[in-house]
């Protein structure tokens, strides 16, 4: 499968841009999102990569999407289809398997995007979490409600301090502003669907 892999200097350049467009210098969005001015300065560069935190915390200070800043750049036209189901192709409501716009993350993931294009207030995703993985350093936390369900392998997940074992089949729904993170311990790869509401007037953080 030839997915579509979204260059860290095109996500750099557009991190870049958003800044810029935002009035924010290198150092302050640095200081905002508890990273170094030098490591904001080489993914903007190219020369490095964010973690999921770090990423879902540039785009929540920017003020921009994540499918804004992970889009994959213009490919070639999908292999032509049957008729009666190109239409949907063109349309962007059919997206073909070879066709995901996809990324690596610095802390380990591999991240394909569902939609032929992005959803300004949604991300559909599969998700790829390496084996052997540790648990993450930081938690992830932003604005949101998300919805998981493992395919293979056994992912490993915490949320506002609890942990749990997700087996193929198992599936996960959570306020993402509570602190979480996943990781994988086991010897096999885990493959997971994600749906992330990126926006959610979800009231009050639940209690627990």
């Amino acid at each position: 499968m030839a997915d579509l892999e979204t260059p860290w200097d095109l996500v750099g350049e557009r991190v870049r841009a958003a800044r810029v467009d935002a009035g924010i210098t290198v150092r302050e969005l640095a200081r905002r999102i508890g990273l170094s001015a030098s490591h904001v300065s080489q993914v903007e560069r190219g020369l490095g990569a964010f973690s999921v935190p770090a990423l879902y915390a540039v785009a929540s200070e920017l003020g921009v999407s994540m499918s804004d800043l992970l889009a994959a750049p213009d490919a070639a036209p999908a292999a032509p289809v049957p008729d009666g189901v190109a239409d949907l192709v063109s349309a962007g409501i059919v997206q073909r398997a070879d066709h995901h716009p996809t990324i690596r993350l610095s802390s380990g993931p591999r991240w394909s995007r569902l939609t032929a294009v992005g959803e300004p207030d949604a991300e559909f995703l599969e998700v790829i979490y390496a084996p052997g993985t540790a648990a993450p350093v930081e938690h992830i936390h932003h604005e949101g409600r998300e919805y998981g369900i493992v395919l293979t392998g056994v992912l490993t997940v915490e949320v506002a301090g609890s942990t749990a074992e997700l087996f193929p089949g198992d599936s996960i729904m959570f306020d993402s502003r509570l602190p979480h993170r996943f990781w994988n311990e086991s010897a096999e790869h885990v493959r997971a669907i994600w749906f992330v509401r990126d926006r959610d007037a979800s009231g009050p953080l639940p209690h627990g």
